[in-house]
């Protein structure tokens, strides 16, 4: 890795769907939030190193409510100049609904999502600089699955594009079944996704459904022979296991208190990860702050956890 200085001067961006979340505060009243995966992802890279340039690259409408969204995104100092606009959709929406031990089940309606119609919107520009001229591309497996499958492809074209021009690509595929058409078709996608990856994160669960794996090491095995550079597995309350620089190590899991919502436990854990790394850190550094992270995201309400209460987080952990 470079220095510190060089890594906390570079721009990623992270290419996805950001949603109008709602989750229940008492019975009958929920908060209205945004969130998405790859959008939870960019709030904690850019909260846990501010240094970085961090540009959202999706579509919203032109409606109040993606105003609003987009006031959300520069309020978490993230570059939106790739947010486009859509005339004909809207931001898609969720709603999360957890157990009493934090676990989250989801009930959405995103199927005008304005998102999907991004790369048609970036191709109307005729200008692809923006994005050949960024460090680092990150995006993931429902980055992939919202998209028409001739917009998939012209994804995969434009990550290898970039992939040549020296841009780094960072993925998570975040494995949604109800987005696929087949099991195949995205045991297909994935393995494109990682033959393209410098940074792999993958979640075990999705391994063992997708290509039968037993455990991590049945994971870094297949993404070391698509060429993938490093490889974090993450695996839930047992922690994570990574192969990164030829070294493989676990870093175990942070015993919380409670468990209060266990929604964006991964992305957060990216987002810590990834800040880590670009700051220069090691890669065992790097997990470990990942880790804390992760468990600090899910006694808290929600995936984005208010700048208040993160405050607590970043008084502990600084890059």
């Amino acid at each position: 890795m470079a220095t510190t200085q060089q890594q906390q001067s570079q721009r990623v961006v992270i290419f996805g769907e950001c949603m109008v979340e709602l989750y229940q505060l008492v019975e009958n009243v929920y908060h209205q939030n945004f969130a998405g995966d790859v959008f939870n992802t960019a709030v904690y890279l850019k909260r846990v190193n501010p240094a970085l340039q961090v540009d959202f690259f999706s579509a919203i409408g032109t409606d109040l409510i993606s105003d609003k969204l987009l006031a959300a995104v520069e309020s978490e100092k993230l570059g939106s100049s790739l947010l486009l606009r859509s005339k004909t959709a809207r931001p898609g929406l969720y709603m999360i609904n957890t157990d009493a031990f934090g676990e989250r089940s989801f009930v959405y309606w995103r199927d005008s999502s304005a998102a999907k119609q991004t790369l048609q919107l970036f191709r109307a520009r005729n200008d692809s600089s923006p994005l050949t001229s960024a460090d680092w591309f990150y995006f993931s497996g429902i980055s992939l699955a919202i998209l028409s499958e001739a917009d998939r492809e012209d994804l995969f074209a434009l990550v290898a594009e970039l992939k040549a021009a020296g841009v780094k690509i960072g993925f998570d595929p975040n494995y949604r079944p109800v987005l696929w058409q087949s099991v195949q078709q995205c045991r297909d996608a994935f393995e494109r996704a990682y033959a393209l990856s410098d940074i792999a994160l993958p979640g075990l669960d999705d391994h063992k459904v997708l290509f039968n794996a037993q455990n991590c090491d049945d994971v870094i095995t297949q993404l070391k022979a698509l060429g993938t550079g490093e490889i974090i597995v993450k695996n839930g309350k047992d922690g994570a296991v990574v192969w990164a620089g030829g070294e493989r190590f676990v870093m175990p899991a942070v015993t919380v208190k409670k468990v209060v919502d266990t929604t964006a436990a991964g992305d957060s854990f990216n987002g810590g990860y990834l800040a880590a790394r670009l700051a220069g850190q090691s890669p065992k550094a790097a997990a470990q702050l990942a880790a804390a992270l992760a468990g600090f995201v899910v006694e808290h309400t929600g995936a984005i956890v208010s700048m208040d209460n993160f405050r607590a987080f970043k008084a502990h952990y600084s890059l």
